[in-house]
Formats: C-alpha cells, structure tokens, sequence
C-alpha cells in the first residue's frame, strides 16, 4: 500500500534498500519492470512480491540480524549497569531534555542541507564557524539561498516550535508513563494511533503506521491479537524502503532518558519501538543512542559512554563498522574542517536522511570534541545532512553528561523553557516540567520491579 510516496516511487527506492541490505538483484530490470506497470497496482504488487523474494548475494560480508535474541547473542553479554546516584539525576535530566530542544532549534532551519550550502548561509552572517543559532539573515539570501524556516533562528526563537525529534521523544515519556517498561511493539503502535496523528509521520513511519492501521486485528474494538508483538514488528518490512533511515534512531532519548545509568534497559526499550518501524541497522542505531544516552549520565567521559554503547550492535554489521570508523576519525582530526571532511566522507552514498552517515557525524564530533555542549551541536548542525536530527541527538548527550546548569545562557534563554509540541497534554509544556515528569517516572514506574 501506498503511503509517503506513489507504489511505483515506493518500489523504485526499495531496489537502493535491498542492494544496500546485500540483495542479488538486476536493477535495471527491474526499474524496467516498475516502469511497464505504470500506476497498475496488482501488477506493481506482483513485481513487489518478486523483490521480496530476492536473495542475499554470496559476498555479502555483514551479518544483520533484525531479532531481538539474536542481536544480543551477536553482542555477547551487555555490560551491565552502572549506579547512578539521585543527587543531581533532576539536573543530568533537564540538561538532556534541554540539549535535545536546543540541538534540535540549531538545526532546525538548515535541514537537509549539504554541509556547503550551511557554510554559505553562516558565512554570509559572518558566524562561521557556528557558535550559537543559525542567523536569521545572510548575504547568502542575494544567491536565492532560503532557510528550511525562520522559527528558530536567532532573531525568532521564542520557544521550541513542534518538531518531530521532539514529538518523538515526548510520545516516548507519555508511553513510559502509561505502561513503565513492560511495553511491547504493539503498545508502540496503538500509542502511535491514539496520540500521533497521520500527517505527521513520514518515510519509515509512515509506512508502518498504515501497515497497522490496515491490521484486521486492529478494529474498533482494540482487541489485542495473539503474538501482537510480532504482528507489529512485521510492520516495518511490508512496502517500506525506509527501514533502515534515521527515524528510529530520533524518537528513543525518553527510554535513555528514563533509564539513566542502566544502558542495557535503554537499549532493550529502544528496541520495542524502533522494531515498529525498522530494520537491521535502522534498529542499531536506535539501540546504539539509547545506550549511549543512559551510559553518559554515570560515564567518566564521552568517549567511556560510546564503548559502552557500541557492545550494544552487532560486531558484524555496517553500524558497528560505521561507528569504529567514526571513532577514528574523531580520534585523529586535527581541524573541525578535517573532522568534518572524514566523518562525511563514512557512509556517503547513503541518502541524506539514512541512519548510518548521520550516526557517523555524530559519533565522530562527540569524539572529537569529548562531549563538550557548547562545540558538538554547532559541529554536527555544520555538517550538513539531518541536522535538526543530528543537533538533537548529540544535545541530548552532552546535555545527560554535563547537566543543565553547565550549559551556557546563550543556549538556554531563547528557548524560555518552552516545547510546543501538538501532543495533546504537551502543548505547550515546560522543558523544566518534561524533565520532572521524567524524573517521577524513574522512580514509580523504571525503579520499581514491574508487574
């Protein structure tokens, strides 16, 4: 079925997700075969259900299992859980719900940018490199240069406008609150539909979401099916070209949020939802922040954080190649150019929007500038690509690893402690009182054994 783009667009996008998955396939073929059904819906099913037949090619070098069991039985025993102390857990938590809101407002206006075209616009402000909010104007406007949209530059920001990195992370609180952490794939998908209306969903969610809309199961009686986690898993892989793209990856922050110091819980709830939606490493790179969030509250260092959230992917896997190489870039970059100039350069035939190269510009300027609020969120944002995605992700961990009261004033008084987020009952809301929420979460619904 249908849903973010025409079928024959859906099927044609597919091709790029199988060759990337490892697939033997002739692409020219089939884009020929896709081009003969013009808008035939039977006959573009027909050639849909060919491709999903296809098998791995033979050279294929990377194992990517999708099972909950066996990417574990791939990682080998987790690490298990640091203790976090209570003494400043209110303040790790604001500060990671503030650098979440604020990454996500640096790159709000530039999204989807390529990392040129960021450098022109803030250049022609005379604020390159980045330090603080994108600028509202620039001589780059004379060139027919236009922001994405102005509601979060310098001159505008007045609160956090609705955005889907932090309708996500909202969506996640409200399910943690409702269920604490016995939820399954299924529950992700009912809260989806009672809570997230369909117009704001896109690629793999969107997807998805019709997928378990279109549950015979899943009636107006909302009788729960049986093996409903499994039903709702199955979700991610019917017509869904996007399966492995960023989107899993941004919505998880509320579960490393709510499992502050307990990595291995992180990435466990992290699973439950991305598996909704994605595959393979789309899951990784979900599992991978999940785990890094809740390890940098109790970490040492960013760089003890990452090693503990890479056990959590699969040794075999493009992810986990991914993230060693992003490791040494940060590790030997002499310049934020030079950082720049590697990380983009790990995953580049990816499409803008995919998990791998976002995550490896994220985990190379974490290493590099060792988590240092004030540096990352600017770098990742002059990178280019998902920077709204970006900013937020690496916001929220320095945010959990520096806490709310380092971060800088320039940062935080724009925003007015103020997310306006279109979910019902967070509209608006305190970023203050998200963070007490959160809190009150840890302890009646995470620290208390489950039923």
């Amino acid at each position: 079925m249908a849903g973010y783009q025409k079928l024959s667009v859906l099927l044609t996008e597919e091709l790029d997700e199988l060759a990337e998955e490892g697939r033997l396939l002739d692409r020219d073929a089939f884009l020929r075969e896709i081009e003969a059904c013009g808008d035939d819906q039977n006959r573009l099913l027909e050639v849909y259900n060919k491709l999903r037949l296809l098998p791995m090619r033979p050279d294929f070098p990377y194992q990517e299992p999708s099972d909950y069991g066996e990417i574990l039985a791939a990682c080998g025993d987790p690490d298990r859980p640091s203790p976090l102390s209570d003494e400043h857990l209110q303040d790790r938590i604001y500060g990671a719900w503030l650098g979440r809101c604020i990454g996500c407002a640096v790159g709000q206006p530039v999204e989807g940018w390529k990392r040129e075209k960021v450098r022109a616009w803030c250049e022609g402000a005379d604020a390159y490199p980045l330090t603080g909010y994108i600028p509202t104007h620039s001589r780059a406007e004379s060139a027919g240069c236009v922001l994405v949209n102005n509601a979060c530059t310098t001159e505008y920001l007045q609160g956090m406008p609705s955005d889907d990195d932090i309708r996500y992370t909202i969506l996640g609180l409200d399910l943690l609150k409702k269920h604490g952490c016995d939820f399954d794939t299924w529950d992700v998908g009912t809260h989806w539909l009672e809570h997230l209306p369909f117009r704001m969903v896109c690629t793999a969610e969107t997807q998805s979401y019709l997928n378990f809309a279109n549950l015979d199961q899943n009636g107006p009686g909302k009788v729960r099916p049986d093996h409903a986690a499994a039903l709702a898993r199955s979700c991610a892989n019917y017509i869904n070209p996007y399966r492995e793209w960023i989107g899993a990856q941004i919505r998880i922050d509320a579960y490393g949020y709510a499992a502050a110091g307990n990595p291995v819980l992180a990435a466990q709830l992290a699973y439950q939802d991305a598996s909704f939606s994605h595959v393979k490493n789309g899951i990784y790179g979900a599992m991978f922040f999940a785990a890094l969030i809740a390890a940098a509250f109790s970490s040492s260092s960013i760089r003890e954080a990452i090693e503990i959230a890479r056990h959590f992917v699969p040794p075999k896997s493009r992810f986990a190649e991914m993230v060693e190489q992003a490791i040494a870039a940060g590790d030997s970059a002499k310049s934020e150019e030079e950082l720049l100039d590697r990380a983009l350069a790990i995953g580049s035939g990816y499409n803008w929007v995919h998990t791998l190269n976002n995550a490896a510009l994220c985990v190379a300027a974490l290493v590099y500038t060792k988590g240092d609020f004030d540096r990352v969120i600017p770098l990742v944002v002059m990178g280019g690509m998902d920077t709204d995605c970006n900013g937020a992700t690496v916001g929220s961990i320095a945010g959990a690893f520096q806490g709310a009261k380092q971060i800088p004033e320039k940062w935080k008084a724009p925003l007015q402690d103020t997310v306006f987020s279109e979910v019902p009952g967070y509209h608006p809301i305190a970023i203050s009182e998200l963070a007490r929420q959160t809190v009150e979460v840890i302890h009646t619904k995470i620290s208390k054994p489950q039923k």
